[in-house]
């Protein structure tokens, strides 16, 4: 049961940890302030589905891993996202000693965006991802188009992105992999 809180306090991370886990609904904080994420379509959960089978076949044998939105993220200050997908590379992330609920270091970060969250996962999410010195690729995945949106970190530490014509695979640089569309969007 969530207690209930003082408008003016903004929580810590480890407090919302403390209140918000083991909810059903899904919360993130953002500058803390709690926020109940929106349930997702259908049409979301097969991307994030065909996105963590993909990611897991093309990963075996690799130092890197594909964790789906269970395991949070600290994005800044009393912020704490639940990415959609991410790829963890780093031994401090994968060792099982670790925090259960928090991860520290993602290579690449997915969000599947709808029509609801893509202003917010754009202006908002994105900077904060970015922000990240681990964070080496962010995707945003659009079902509505079948399309994807891939940030990519430059040599220099800005981003470039690129939106990709339905159709066209998802090709990562850092780990080096290539997705089909068909896989990324099947059944959607």
């Amino acid at each position: 049961m969530l207690a209930p809180l003082h408008p003016s306090h903004k929580l810590t991370i480890d407090e919302f940890l403390d209140l918000y886990s083991g909810e059903e609904a899904r919360w993130e904080l953002v500058r803390g302030v709690p926020v109940m994420m929106a349930s997702a379509s259908r049409a979301h959960n097969r991307v994030v589905r065909n996105l963590i089978s993909a990611l897991h076949v093309r990963l075996r044998g690799t130092r890197c891993e594909a964790m789906p939105s269970d395991m949070g993220l600290e994005t800044a200050e009393n912020s704490y996202r639940l990415p959609d997908v991410g790829i963890y590379c780093d031994p401090r992330d994968l060792e099982s000693e670790g925090d259960p609920s928090r991860l520290e270091f993602p290579k690449v970060l997915f969000e599947v965006t709808s029509p609801g969250t893509t202003r917010s996962d754009r202006m908002v999410k994105l900077v904060e991802y970015q922000a990240l010195a681990s964070v080496d690729t962010v995707v945003f995945v659009h079902p509505q188009m079948r399309t994807l949106t891939v940030f990519e970190r430059m040599e220099d530490g800005a981003f470039r992105n690129v939106t990709s014509l339905p159709g066209t695979p998802l090709v990562l640089r850092d780990p080096a992999l290539t997705i089909p569309a068909d896989d990324i969007f099947e059944g959607v």
